[in-house]
């Protein structure tokens, strides 16, 4: 972000408006972080931020409650908050627009996973990954399994089993993914319109090394491997 986005304040009338039309989200636990909806009390947890930042040479805007981003899919927000030892704060998070429902899939084709070459805009570079993708209005997830093997592998799936489900940033997000297994009858051509650029082939075996050497970093494909052979559904 440069000088001019570090100094833009976070959009505190659209951030009353999602508290009056979303309630939901910013319902919390007795118990828990609270989020902070009183004028006065987001006034002053604002300014016990900006103090800390100020030692940081963080610029004021740095504190300032409300909307980030939005967009079709996500939302960004920096809420007031109250932590258990009665201190004031704040907290950013993202809100997926189709409430952090998504699948990742584990390709299998004749006994071996299907990984995908992908270019990461986050991190800036290739990573190899498991297809996932967004749960879309109307649909479910198995039909989302479907829509991504055919989108980022190219394939057909003959058959799906059901992994877990797991959360992928709680420090940050709502997201989360339902794992899947999926066996194919067949694997495309790299989706280049979907930022894929080689699909490969590995062992079981070959996977559970490249784990251990740190070869493979996508969470996703650690954790659908590491279900699949809790489940005794890998050798």
């Amino acid at each position: 972000m440069g000088l001019e986005g570090s100094r833009r304040r976070a959009d505190y009338r659209r951030y009353r408006e999602l508290v009056e039309s979303r309630p939901e989200l910013f319902e919390r636990p007795g118990d828990g972080i609270a989020i902070l909806l009183d004028e006065a009390d987001i006034a002053a947890a604002s300014r016990a931020v900006a103090r800390r930042n100020r030692g940081k040479g963080l610029p004021a805007a740095a504190s300032s409650v409300g909307v980030l981003a939005e967009d079709a899919y996500i939302l960004v927000l920096r809420d007031a908050v109250r932590f258990p030892d009665g201190s004031l704060g704040t907290h950013n998070r993202a809100v997926y627009a189709n409430g952090s429902r998504g699948v990742g899939v584990l390709p299998m084709f004749e006994g071996r996973i299907v990984l995908l070459r992908v270019f990461r805009h986050a991190v800036g570079r290739f990573l190899l990954e498991i297809p996932r993708g967004s749960v879309e209005a109307g649909d479910g997830l198995e039909e989302t399994v479907l829509r991504e093997i055919a989108e980022e592998a190219g394939g057909e799936v003959t058959g799906v089993t059901h992994l877990g489900r797991a959360f992928c940033d709680t420090s940050l997000s709502n997201a989360g993914l339902d794992y899947f297994l999926a066996e194919l009858s067949g694997v495309g051509e790299p989706q280049l319109s979907e930022g894929i650029f080689d699909v490969v082939q590995v062992t079981p075996a070959r996977l559970a090394e490249m784990v251990a050497e740190g070869s493979l970093e996508d969470c996703h494909a650690i954790n659908a491997f590491c279900m699949a052979r809790l489940k005794g559904l890998l050798p």
